[in-house]
């Protein structure tokens, strides 16, 4: 049983009890961060940080990921569309591309058939409540787009992801 008003202990690695600190944190101080500045990769990935941060919010509730919107997104644009395909155009290797469709398929907002041009392949359908719940993801997903692209202007946004495509296809 635990008692009230004591931190609980906790065993480390090797077994011993460690009590946690009741000490104050200190507080941060300014770092010298050298040349991460300029390094188009830091600066890409703090951006894709701030994004996912707001992303995870508002979007479903945090339920839904980037992938998993897209590969609705490329469902609903492409009705039957393979497994394969969806891998090839959001650059995901197709086992990741399996568990999400299987996710969507738990929740039944999609459905797999038979190619009725190719029987080796399954094609992946938005069922009645995928759509309704892509049509509610695809406005969250404006709103949440638009807290960014309003810091840029037409022009600027243009160039922006003119520049971003010159790194990926």
């Amino acid at each position: 049983m635990k008692r009230q008003g004591r931190p609980s202990a906790r065993r480390t690695s090797i077994g011993r009890r460690q009590i946690p600190s009741r000490a104050p944190r200190a507080p941060s101080v300014p770092l010298n961060v050298g040349v991460l500045p300029n390094l188009l990769g830091y600066n890409v990935r703090r951006a894709q940080i701030a994004l996912w941060r707001d992303f995870s919010r508002p979007v479903g509730e945090g339920e839904v990921r980037p992938a998993l919107f897209s590969l609705m997104i490329l469902i609903e644009a492409n009705p039957g569309i393979a497994q394969i395909d969806i891998a090839n155009q959001l650059d995901i290797d197709k086992a990741t591309i399996v568990g999400l469709v299987q996710r969507l398929q738990k929740r039944h907002c999609v459905t797999c058939r038979q190619s009725t041009v190719d029987r080796r392949r399954q094609g992946i359908y938005l069922t009645e409540r995928g759509k309704t719940e892509l049509a509610q993801l695809r406005e969250e997903m404006l709103t949440h787009e638009a807290r960014f692209t309003r810091l840029f202007s037409s022009e600027e946004l243009a160039q922006l992801f003119a520049l971003l495509r010159r790194i990926h296809p």
